[in-house]
This record gives structure tokens, sequence and C-alpha cells, in this order.
């Protein structure tokens, strides 16, 4: 369904560029790299009808990966 949680894997706590995650938005697999650089260049660009723009979940992966720098 969609705008639907799946549980856990909708969430992950990622702790690495490397960690992948299912990404509602883009409907597949995308690691936190690629998350994080798609978000910058569409904030950049204003891009703003793109969906790394405005994706809440996107949100959520970068604040969780920008709270594990301050603990280092």
């Amino acid at each position: 369904m969609r705008g639907t949680q799946t549980g856990a894997s909708s969430s992950p706590k990622c702790r690495t560029f490397d960690c992948k995650f299912y990404c509602r938005a883009k409907r597949r697999d995308v690691d936190t790299e690629s998350c994080i650089n798609d978000f910058v260049t569409a904030n950049a660009f204003e891009n703003k009808r793109s969906a790394c723009f405005r994706c809440h979940q996107g949100r959520k992966v970068r604040e969780e990966f920008a709270g594990t720098l301050g603990n280092t």
C-alpha cells in the first residue's frame, strides 16, 4: 500500500554512508549517501518538484545520521 509504514525496515538506524534502506519515494533500495546527496542537490537548485526535496523518510534518515556524528 502506498503511504504505509512497513515496520522496522521503514525507519532504519543508519550510522554509515553505505547503510541501505528501502526508499518509498523512489521505490527502490538506496544508501544513506545517495539520500543525502539527492536531497542536497534538490535543495541547492531549489527543485521543489523533486521527491527528495520533500521526503519525510529521507529527513528522518538524515537526522539519524547527523545524530551519530555528534556521538563520536
